[in-house]
């Protein structure tokens, strides 16, 4: 494997300024400890802006299950991230193996990246992409994917039921709303392309959520939106998406999982074993180095800065993502349109998604309303900074939500409850990258997201546990999301 370019942090005056160097050894913890304010390049910022959803912090937010960083163990697995991704894995491995020693590492406190910082959506709206995956990976894979994304989603609202989760879950009816006629159409155009393929295919397609369709007039009149030009209605869920993955990481605790929160992973490196006993990996933190047998990268867009071989593709692309808490002045509580969640790639900031909390939610009738990327120069695109507000999207994202809604539902004001950031991980193709990472024995990944976590890493971590316990992956696992295609693609 090879070692990553290392940061050395030197005084001047008063303030830490970075310096690169190459070194096949971690960064001095004692930088990071000493100063709290200073973010390593690529790697979490230690100071977050707090997301809507973690006010208030959630009891297990500082746990370290053990007082000091257990360096003496060598763990079966060391999973670095603890949100979805990672929560699932220990989830899942512990379910099949209840013996399994696993170490869990988080730079910050526990479900604070991307997971806990979302627009609390959990719905299938890659869907429009089907026949796109067709012309480019068949139609056997094209399915596997398409069935995998709603495959997700029902399997979150199962552990959600089955478990009794407090994370404000919804059932709701969501629509992908359209503003202009061309996307509209080509919509419309792909609901008709996934019916023939279940009327040929009833067995391979997502199953139980169909679309509807609705254009001009009917749609104004269905949605309640004025001034939109279709929708397409299907089931979804509205969450508060730290809840869910808290919970997840508690019924992992319970099964003897070792959370460590506020431990950055600073640096990997690959051991050499005469047992298959002994550790084959070694993970350096800013509290010392711990060892394992497996380690798994649950670490999204701040993979590349920990690990040089995904770097070096340059096929993981890290992005900031804002979100904005809204309060209409209108009363809400008794309209149907704030009972339901949205989303639209045609709207002036692109690729945005709303919902509004339920009545009966803590922050009833709040708007979250995502996305605006396309008012900042780079799409936001390569940055790791989640301490910081990019306030030409937060004005877009304040005064958005009367103009889509409309002013009968609305009101005439909005109340700014709060904004949030949270970064994001992208690939070209739109899918995660899961799997075993090329030449690094013992190194599996489950990262990159694309904003879609809650409808693509459940089911990955469910993938991943195959392919590390049973040494395969399993066959409804779609080929185009295996990690090693970073590889190929960077050739």
């Amino acid at each position: 494997m090879l070692s990553p370019t290392i940061l050395s942090l030197v005084a001047i005056g008063s303030s830490l300024v970075p310096t690169a160097r190459s070194a096949a050894i971690a960064l001095e913890p004692q930088v990071v400890l000493k100063n709290e304010s200073v973010q390593l390049p690529g790697f979490p910022h230690p100071n977050p802006i707090k997301s809507y959803w973690q006010d208030p912090p959630h009891r297990i937010a500082n746990l370290r299950t053990t007082p000091d960083l257990p360096t003496n163990e060598t763990f079966d697995y060391v999973i670095i991230g603890s949100g979805i991704s990672g929560a699932a894995t220990a989830f899942k491995l512990l379910q099949r193996d209840p013996e399994l020693s696993i170490l869990m590492l988080e730079a910050r406190t526990a479900a604070s990246g991307a997971s806990g910082r979302n627009g609390g959506h959990c719905k299938t709206g890659d869907w429009k992409q089907v026949k796109t995956w067709v012309e480019l990976y068949g139609e056997d894979e094209a399915l596997k994917i398409g069935k995998m994304e709603q495959d997700c989603t029902d399997d979150m609202a199962d552990f959600v039921h089955s478990y009794n989760v407090s994370s404000g879950w919804q059932d709701v009816e969501t629509a992908d709303v359209y503003w202009t006629k061309e996307k509209f159409e080509e919509a419309a155009a792909i609901v008709d392309y996934q019916r023939e393929l279940a009327a040929r295919r009833p067995n391979d397609v997502p199953q139980n959520n169909p679309r509807t369709v609705y254009e001009g007039q009917a749609a104004r009149d269905y949605w309640k939106w004025p001034e939109i030009l279709g929708a397409i209605t299907y089931k979804a869920h509205t969450q508060n998406p730290y809840l869910t993955v808290a919970a997840m990481l508690e019924l992992a605790l319970d099964m003897g999982l070792n959370l460590q929160t506020k431990t950055m992973a600073l640096n990997l490196t690959q051991v050499s074993t005469s047992t298959s006993k002994d550790a084959k990996w070694e993970v350096r933190t800013d509290r010392g180095t711990v060892k394992g047998k497996k380690v798994v990268l649950a670490t999204n867009g701040f993979t590349p800065a920990l690990h040089a071989g995904f770097k070096s593709t340059n096929f993981l692309e890290p992005g900031r993502s804002q979100v904005s808490a809204l309060h209409p002045s209108a009363d809400t509580s008794q309209n149907p349109v704030f009972l339901r969640s949205n989303s639209h790639a045609d709207a002036p900031g692109g690729g945005d998604y709303i919902i509004a909390r339920a009545p009966s939610d803590i922050g009833a009738g709040d708007v979250i309303y995502g996305g605006g990327q396309q008012f900042s120069p780079t799409r936001e695109r390569n940055i790791t900074d989640d301490s910081v507000i990019n306030e030409t999207i937060a004005k877009y994202l304040h005064n958005i939500g009367r103009v889509t809604y409309g002013h009968k539902n609305w009101g005439d004001t909005t109340k700014l409850v709060h904004d949030w950031v949270g970064i994001t991980c992208y690939t070209e193709d739109g899918f995660p990258v899961v799997g075993p990472v090329p030449g690094d024995d013992g190194l599996f990944a489950s990262v990159c997201m694309n904003g879609h976590g809650m409808a693509w890493a459940f089911r990955s971590a469910e993938a991943l546990v195959e392919m590390m316990t049973e040494g395969k992956e399993p066959e409804w696992f779609p080929k185009p999301m295996r990690a090693e295609r970073a590889w190929k693609a960077s050739k």
